[in-house]
């Protein structure tokens, strides 16, 4: 009956496209809200009306990017309503800094039901998607690596997962560790200056040949440096670096 029901859906929502004005599409499959047709900055969103009605908004380009699971987003949004989301607490948490929080929570209730259901390929689809989209993330959303590793945490319950651990490769500090300066420089490159050893002469007897002073090899060793950078030897993360398997 619900697959029925999902089929006659998509049929409603595509004749909906046909116009660009808001249109009623029907009722979603999962929690039977009244789905419209309209343009959505945020693709789909999950609303309440003036008298405190809830529905499903939904713009058009979702309907004809066939790239993305249009089942996966209606019950993404069905599930904003259903875990309380759209409340007036719902709200509070969402602008106290709450949004990654209910989109996870979000994506986990819709991956739980179409897996109820049999729509694996619509969350495989989805997971694929949100992990193209890797780590970036904005507005408070998590990221897309975030939502697929949550969306597989959340259908893993009848696989068998294991935490595996590999040793980090990451150097704790990457433009090298400071050691003691190891290399020994005279402190006067161009040599020392001592009293001058040469007698010349001058019209009253013996005078220096170079007043100023003879310049010999300097004999004052320094450290060329403060500290000296080798390659850093310290892992970043001592324990390694562990990741959640499962088959």
């Amino acid at each position: 009956m619900i697959m029925k029901n999902c089929f006659v859906f998509l049929f409603l929502l595509f004749t909906a496209l046909q116009s660009k004005a808001e249109v009623f599409a029907g009722y979603d499959a999962f929690c039977g809200l009244p789905v419209v047709v309209g343009r959505d900055a945020q693709t789909a969103t999950a609303r309440t009306d003036q008298y405190g009605n809830k529905f499903i908004h939904i713009d058009p380009a979702a309907m004809n990017n066939w790239t993305v699971s249009r089942m996966f987003t209606l019950a993404h949004e069905c599930a904003h309503h259903l875990i309380g989301h759209t409340s007036q607490l719902g709200q509070l948490e969402r602008f106290s800094g709450g949004t990654a929080k209910q989109e996870l929570e979000a994506d986990c209730w819709a991956a739980r039901k179409l897996a109820s259901i049999g729509f694996d390929h619509d969350i495989s689809r989805t997971i694929l998607d949100h992990a193209n989209a890797g780590h970036f993330s904005a507005g408070g959303y998590p990221s897309g690596s975030e939502r697929a590793n949550n969306i597989l945490n959340c259908v893993s319950d009848n696989r068998q997962c294991k935490t595996v651990t590999h040793q980090c490769n990451h150097a704790a500090h990457p433009n090298g560790d400071q050691v003691r300066c190891s290399h020994v420089v005279p402190a006067h490159p161009q040599g020392d200056v001592i009293q001058c050893q040469h007698a010349c002469p001058g019209p009253w007897g013996p005078v220096p040949c170079h007043p100023r002073g003879d310049i010999v090899q300097c004999q004052h060793p320094v450290q060329q440096h403060e500290f000296d950078l080798i390659q850093c030897q310290h892992t970043a993360h001592l324990q390694g670096h562990s990741q959640q398997v499962c088959h």
